[in-house]
């Protein structure tokens, strides 16, 4: 077999390659339909990626089949070995690109009440967090910005200072006594047959969580 052929064969092979990679690499990209007017940065990757993917492939068989005797058979094994590597690489990013959607699908999803953390409430303004006590002091944790809506869990009347456990976007929160009044109930999403609280004093003896 010629080199030139061999040349055509892994240009081929490069240009099949690259149009799988690139279309690996914008599974998660929705262009508006201006194309490269308003390309987006994983557009413009993907692109730049199926470029050097052709590039690389001449190139790399080149390299792989120098002082062999070159025939048809070993041209297509190192072909497929090439196109094996090249379209896992861009799985491995598709895998990595599909886990930072999941994150922030789950970041945007909206709290829910459940059993343990049964009424719903919104914060009016900005709201500091703390961190689960350890050997009896609590750590900031976060702040709750305004208009984030938590489910509200069972109050520590007892202690000192008197906390409510919350589930935020944070994850699960404590909020001292002083910051309820910082909240504002939503009996309307709390979980389905839950006796609304009659307010934010949630210590009082006949509205205790």
């Amino acid at each position: 077999m010629s080199r030139l052929a061999a040349f055509s064969g892994f240009v081929f092979a490069g240009l099949v390659t690259a149009m799988v990679v690139v279309r690996i690499m914008t599974v998660f990209d929705h262009n508006p339909g201006c194309g490269l007017d308003c390309a987006s940065p994983e557009l413009e990757a993907a692109l730049l990626t199926g470029l050097a993917t052709v590039l690389m492939f001449p190139i790399l068989g080149a390299l792989l089949t120098r002082g062999e005797k070159l025939t048809a058979r070993r041209v297509v094994v190192v072909s497929a070995a090439l196109m094996i590597g090249f379209i896992l690489a861009a799985t491995c990013h598709y895998v990595f690109q599909l886990r930072a959607h999941y994150v922030a699908a789950e970041k945007a999803r909206p709290i829910q009440p459940d059993l343990d953390f049964m009424y719903m409430a919104i914060a009016i303004r900005d709201v500091q967090a703390y961190a689960a006590p350890e050997a009896g002091q609590s750590s900031a944790a976060s702040m709750i910005p305004q208009w984030q809506r938590c489910a509200i869990g069972g109050a520590s009347c007892e202690k000192r200072p008197r906390q409510v456990q919350m589930l935020c976007k944070i994850g699960v929160v404590f909020v001292r006594e002083s910051d309820w009044k910082n909240f504002s109930l939503i009996p309307q999403e709390n979980v389905f047959g839950a006796i609304p609280l009659k307010s934010m004093n949630l210590c009082a003896p006949d509205n205790r969580p």
